[in-house]
């Protein structure tokens, strides 16, 4: 048993205190993903707060405790969608992206290496923000959250081809926002 799911168990048997427990162990991940999300320090630390707000409510109907963190990652990605709702992105991705089937390679995508890398986090930041959500989430539960493409599908609640599909053309969209911020590629 891993420290999430006995974290959960002791909740559920009536230990306050693990809960905190849950909440030490997993902000700096909700936090890191809302960030990723948002693009706003401040948002993210709100969609956090509401993110284990949600889960103190809500944990008891938590149905198998081994799920706990696919089950932590979408109450984090629904707040996060409400936030983003009511924002606009900096840029747009204007082509519509040609369909979904799943059985392309990952295209690279890399920024020049005469950039500091405070520079490049804010250009990836702002090619991020505009892309579709969808593609948006794929690109954040598998490149800085580090699931695997079958943990990305079960967060996301699609099929392993419709994760692999969001998450290549997720990436296409992020090399044509750099492309139209003048990021040249070699």
């Amino acid at each position: 048993m891993n420290q999430a799911e006995d974290a959960v168990r002791r909740f559920l048997g009536g230990d306050e205190e693990a809960f905190g427990h849950l909440v030490r162990q997993w902000e700096g991940r909700v936090y890191n993903l809302a960030w990723r999300f948002v693009g706003n320090r401040e948002d993210a630390q709100d969609i956090v707060q509401e993110t284990f707000l949600s889960v103190f409510k809500s944990l008891r109907r938590l149905r198998d405790p081994k799920s706990f963190p696919t089950w932590l990652y979408r109450i984090a990605l629904n707040h996060c969608r409400a936030h983003w709702r009511g924002q606009t992105p900096d840029v747009s991705l204007q082509e519509t992206l040609e369909g979904e089937d799943g059985d392309c390679m990952e295209p690279a995508v890399t920024v020049p290496e005469t950039r500091d890398s405070l520079e490049t986090a804010d250009l990836i930041r702002k090619a991020l923000m505009g892309i579709s959500d969808q593609h948006r989430t794929a690109i954040v539960l598998k490149e800085y959250m580090g699931l695997n493409l079958e943990e990305v599908a079960t967060v996301m609640d699609c099929p392993l081809s419709t994760a692999k599909s969001r998450l290549y053309h997720g990436l296409r969209g992020v090399q044509r926002n750099l492309r139209r911020m003048g990021v040249k590629f070699s």
